[in-house]
């Protein structure tokens, strides 16, 4: 049934850009990828972070305790949330520490998701400590907010740019679900000039153009106006990703724990995201007056926040798990951490084991 709706789509106009295409795929309220059974964990497609070990979520939790005793944000923002492991462990450690916040708000754009999480948040009990809201629009976010977005702005929409040697080229789906590419003037488009794109780009290499992650964070500046903003997601700087061994861009599929990187195959039935550029993240936020304190791997901010401190040593599972987010040879390295706030007079001192915050 997805196949017949993006062909009748697809049919309206005579092509969608991949960007419209993933949107649909991944977001489709029928028939989309995040409106599934079983996205998430050892029985699902992929395993985030949260759902490999709850001490990633208790580093989140110490940050957050970090940041309230010098602003007294009182409102957490969580974008995506999946299946709520993440804010059922934080919650858990912040009630631990008497330093629960007054409302916890999920964002989340899939219907399935949202209802899962309702029903995980109504098991906690905790509803006569926390106010718990869902919302799905930008103005219903609070004025105030500690922020979470762990792996969002890798599955947000994304077109496909060629450069061709003088002229970019984008990428078009036609109705026999093929690839088509056109002429396309980049940098008429005002948020091209954040990408970073090097000038000395090899002829046919191909990367990722995202207007969409664009408009999220300029809502996100529109209707908030204190905040302490924490990325998490894979990818790198513009310097460390617009390299030749990357010239077939960064889009990856993942299904059942294995990745391909057709998406043109298994519509609906499998994950389709792309490469961060930080770089590009972050020009927008500083470009909306925020200010960017830090970028790290995900293993020097999990070490930052002790994680090891906590740990039984003698639970081989759980030792096993934390060396896959810390290590570099796992999600220690590829995976990273931005950190942006806006209008906060005291920025709290992380210590941070590496700040990389030059390197965008």
């Amino acid at each position: 049934m997805l196949k017949e709706k993006l062909k009748l789509k697809i049919k309206e106009n005579n092509n969608i850009s991949f960007s419209e295409y993933m949107e649909i795929v991944l977001f489709d309220k029928e028939y989309g990828f995040y409106e599934k059974e079983n996205v998430f964990g050892a029985g699902g497609h992929f395993t985030t972070s949260p759902l490999i070990s709850r001490h990633f979520s208790h580093c989140i939790a110490k940050n957050y305790i970090k940041v309230f005793k010098e602003e007294k944000l009182e409102n957490i923002v969580e974008f995506g949330a999946g299946n709520a492991e993440l804010s059922k462990n934080l919650i858990y450690y912040l009630k631990d520490k008497k330093y629960l916040p007054k409302k916890y708000y999920f964002f989340d754009k899939s219907l399935f998701l949202t209802n899962k999480q309702k029903k995980i948040i109504k098991d906690l009990n905790l509803t006569d400590d926390i106010d718990f809201i869902w919302i799905n629009k930008y103005e219903d976010l609070p004025k105030k907010a500690f922020i979470i977005a762990n792996e969002l702005f890798d599955c947000v929409p994304t077109d496909l740019i060629r450069f061709k040697k003088s002229y970019y080229e984008k990428v078009y789906i036609n109705e026999s679900l093929d690839i088509s590419w056109k002429k396309y003037n980049l940098f008429s488009e005002p948020s091209a000039k954040y990408l970073s794109v090097p000038h000395n780009l090899k002829n046919n290499y191909i990367f990722e153009f995202s207007q969409e992650q664009y408009e999220i964070i300029n809502q996100i500046n529109k209707f908030i106006n204190k905040a302490y903003f924490l990325i998490f997601d894979y990818g790198y700087s513009a310097t460390e990703l617009y390299i030749n061994d990357r010239m077939d861009g960064t889009i990856v599929c993942i299904k059942n724990n294995l990745s391909d990187f057709d998406p043109l195959i298994e519509i609906g039935e499998k994950d389709i995201s792309a490469f961060v550029n930080f770089s590009y993240i972050k020009n927008i936020f500083t470009r909306n007056n925020w200010s960017a304190s830090a970028f790290m791997n995900q293993g020097n901010y999990l070490l930052s926040f002790d994680i090891l401190k906590d740990i039984n040593i003698n639970n081989f599972d759980e030792v096993g798990s934390i060396k896959k987010l810390i290590m570099p040879n796992q999600m220690g390295e590829i995976f990273k951490v931005l950190i942006v706030q806006k209008n906060l007079s005291k920025i709290p001192d992380n210590n941070f084991i590496k700040n990389d915050i030059i390197k965008l």
